[in-house]
């Protein structure tokens, strides 16, 4: 017996059925038929939630001690793996990118630690510690799974994740947020010229110090 709505955390599976987590279910509810599905999270409640409605998948991990995040597919509701990394307690945000098999985990205390997957491969691919740090919202750039927006009480983070091969890397770019009255300080860097950008395209910005004269 499982009814009630006590979370604002939801998404759509598929164009007419939202789901949501409600205690140790998560419920399914088909907008045109009313008709109401729930899946049971058989080890404890359910913790973070995420759904893709494009790949028709959802996450949740588990409250228990060393949680697992479990990737199911809809609507056959069949398991298609579990994830288990180091956390210790309790994940508190999960994130689906729109393109491609990945999901960005963060963890609550005491690892405080950002993490991406490929859930096809079951494969932790990078991850970062922040300590202290209480994220309210995690979500992928639509259009480039390669970038991660994080937002805590004070501050929002741009997170690439550069990649050699192989290999995957957190690398972390800061938001530079407007004060009370809306607007933003200006910020002179003293290293890099003026014409210093975050993601330069023709080529890398060099130092001031390193200019020599040559156009």
């Amino acid at each position: 017996w499982v009814q009630g709505f006590s979370s604002k955390n939801f998404g759509f599976i598929n164009n007419q059925t939202v789901c949501y987590p409600c205690g140790n279910y998560v419920l399914f509810l088909d907008i045109e038929t009313k008709k109401t599905r729930a899946l049971q999270c058989q080890n404890g409640q359910v913790g973070a939630f995420a759904a893709n409605g494009n790949s028709q998948v959802l996450a949740f991990s588990n409250r228990k001690l060393n949680p697992i995040i479990y990737i199911y597919s809809f609507p056959g509701l069949s398991k298609l793996t579990e994830l288990k990394g180091k956390v210790q307690l309790d994940y508190t945000l999960l994130a689906f990118s729109f393109t491609g098999p990945y999901l960005a985990s963060y963890s609550s205390v005491p690892e405080f630690v950002l993490s991406v997957w490929n859930w096809q491969e079951n494969l932790l691919l990078c991850s970062k510690s922040q300590p202290g740090i209480t994220a309210t919202s995690l979500s992928f750039n639509p259009m480039n799974w390669q970038q991660l927006c994080f937002v805590n009480e004070s501050s929002v983070t741009i997170w690439h994740i550069e990649r050699n091969n192989d290999e995957h890397y957190l690398k972390q770019h800061p938001v530079e947020l407007p004060d009370e009255q809306g607007s933003v300080s200006p910020h002179k860097d003293l290293f890099f010229p003026d014409s210093h950008s975050e993601d330069p395209y023709h080529g890398p910005d060099l130092p001031v110090s390193a200019i020599a004269g040559l156009v």
